[in-house]
């Protein structure tokens, strides 16, 4: 619930602080006092845009502060954190500042938001009625909801939203899963026929390398031929080769070292590097017998090479990623027929839970139409009470028949499961009259009220915290007007209710009276909000009972009126007995 509201420097206030009550508050005033600088002021809190025109005149800064107290409503504890808001001992604060500038902030618990964020917060902690910003009513969705939870269909609505979402998910992935399998097997022959090219051409990592360098020798074989028998000879011939000069030197120093033996040394690197050229013109000299052989077909290297640069144009691959792509062929085309497979199984039992939600869906939807007759009596019976006579509030569903869209399903295709349908409310002033949206209600204290019948008759269902009411008293008296009093009491006693009025008879019923009034001080208009008790409040009552003619008559009405309220017992929504059918 909204405990604490402070204003400070808005409009016409000064400095403002409000401590509320759980229950029904109920604010009074003359007209043009500033009861709507109050709920303005809620409003901003809500993430209503706000402007240097809020601002009291010659104030640099203005904000308006409320503190909202949500010990006792778990669901709501749960809700804001799912908005990435953490309360701080259970409680939020939001706080709007404005400056004169233009700028405005918004913190929640001392963290700088964004609008759209306090928008949504503000959606979980108030519904505001009476201004159009807030009318929740007004939104097919919330309508949707509204309906949903006094039926006891909600959390089978939500059920069926995830289940359709996982659905569409399984179709989407079964869908791509076919076009892959569809796009294989229309390109099977290609796949064929390329993993069949790839495997007859036996393809080897290095192989393009050695081709190269193999026809580089073909082609230059008569000059590599002479330049390698020109090195044989040079070390090979018998009269002038390196072996025949090192062989005559090793003899001249073994001839020489039997003398001196300090010569040994000599003969021995002589004689190394005697064998070494042995070894060496031994080597050159088969290098030149390879070359002598008959040499490898050209032609039939240049086409194997033609034959690979072919198929690496034709996949955009080199080599290595040619070989790589016949496995990857193979394999795809080894996958076909299981994938195939696979995939009938996976969409039979696509179909089967496509038909098992649509079941689910028409069980739903008959258990909406069901309720939708008692709603409309049990809604229509507090218009009646709150001044509208014969008025109705229909539930309007879309054709069953109309939106049951089945898996029929005779070629395999797969389709969408059937949306799951919404609702909206009509509005039928009078009887023969053709029922309207509710939207096209022109007066707000028409909506109002009509919003005070559907939150009675669900109070305890849905999850707002705080209710305000502006113009729900807007064209009614009377008997109309204590029946308006007794059902935002009853409100009241399950959740927070804020109500501006201008009637003695709801004034009476409030939990925590408060009167805005308008004096001038020091030169200057201000308005001021004080919590009324005991005389004061009977003063009040008797105000608007009388006007400023107000009298010990009209103060005796008023304290009747007060004990009346107090004594009148509090309605039970029959809501609230009404056995949960989700």
């Amino acid at each position: 619930m909204l405990t604490w509201l402070s204003i400070q420097g808005l409009a016409l206030v000064d400095s403002l602080e409000l401590e509320f009550a759980p229950a029904l508050n109920v604010l009074t005033g003359e007209t043009g006092a500033g009861k709507s600088i109050v709920l303005g002021s809620i409003g901003l809190l809500l993430g209503e845009r706000a402007d240097a025109a809020w601002l009291r005149a010659g104030v640099p800064r203005g904000f308006v502060e409320g503190t909202f107290d949500l010990s006792a409503r778990p669901d709501l504890l749960e809700a804001v954190r799912a908005l990435d808001v953490e309360p701080e001992e259970e409680r939020v604060v939001i706080r709007r500042e404005i400056h004169a500038d233009g700028r405005s902030r918004a913190l929640v618990n001392g963290r700088t938001t964004l609008l759209g964020p306090l928008r949504a917060l503000g959606e979980v902690l108030v519904d505001l009625h009476g201004q159009h910003e807030h009318q929740q009513l007004l939104k097919p969705e919330r309508q949707r909801e509204f309906f949903d939870l006094w039926a006891g269909t909600s959390d089978e609505h939500t059920a069926l939203e995830h289940e359709r979402a996982d659905i569409l998910e399984s179709r989407r992935a079964l869908l791509e899963a076919r076009a892959r399998g569809e796009s294989d097997r229309e390109n099977e022959a290609r796949l064929r026929e390329d993993a069949e090219e790839l495997k007859r051409a036996t393809l080897q990592e290095d192989e393009e390398e050695q081709l190269r360098r193999e026809r580089d020798r073909l082609q230059h074989r008569e000059r590599l031929l002479a330049g390698v028998s020109e090195a044989a000879d040079a070390i090979l011939d018998d009269e002038r080769g390196a072996t025949s000069v090192l062989k005559r030197t090793v003899r001249g120093l073994l001839h020489a070292s039997a003398v001196d033996k300090g010569l040994l040394p000599l003969l021995e690197e002589t004689q190394r590097l005697l064998n070494e050229s042995a070894d060496l013109g031994g080597r050159i000299d088969q290098e030149r017998e390879r070359l002598l052989e008959d040499p490898l077909d050209l032609d039939a290297l240049e086409a194997r090479l033609d034959r690979i640069h072919r198929l690496k144009r034709k996949h955009g691959a080199d080599l290595p990623g040619l070989i790589t792509l016949a496995r990857t062929l193979e394999e795809r085309l080894r996958a076909l027929a299981p994938d195939e497979d696979a995939l009938q199984e996976a969409e039979q039992a696509h179909a089967r839970r496509l038909e098992r939600f649509g079941s689910r869906l028409d069980e739903f939807l008959g258990i909406r139409a069901a309720s939708t007759g008692s709603f409309a009596r049990e809604v229509g019976a507090r218009l009646a009470r709150l001044g509208f006579g014969k008025a109705a509030l229909r539930v309007e569903m879309a054709d069953r028949s109309a939106i049951r869209e089945r898996a029929a399903d005779r070629e395999g295709a797969l389709v969408d499961p059937p949306s799951i349908p919404g609702l909206h409310f009509s509005f039928q002033p009078n009887p023969g009259e053709s029922a309207r949206p509710i939207q096209r209600i022109a007066s707000g204290g028409e909506l109002s009220r009509v919003m005070l019948a559907v939150k009675s008759l669900m109070a305890e269902r849905d999850r707002v915290a705080v209710l305000v009411f502006d113009e729900v008293d807007q064209g009614i008296g009377g008997a109309v007007a204590e029946e308006v009093g007794l059902l935002l009491r009853a409100l009241g006693e399950r959740r927070q209710v804020l109500c501006i009025t201008h009637l003695p008879m709801i004034a009476a019923f409030g939990a925590r009276h408060f009167q805005v009034s308008k004096g001038v001080t020091e030169g200057r208009t201000t308005t001021a909000v004080r919590a009324l008790t005991g005389a004061d409040r009977e003063d009040e009552i008797a105000r608007l009972l009388a006007g400023a003619r107000a009298t010990a008559t009209t103060r005796q009405q008023a304290r009747e009126l007060l004990r009346t309220a107090e004594g009148a017992p509090v309605e039970t929504s029959s809501a609230t007995k009404r056995r949960s059918k989700s």
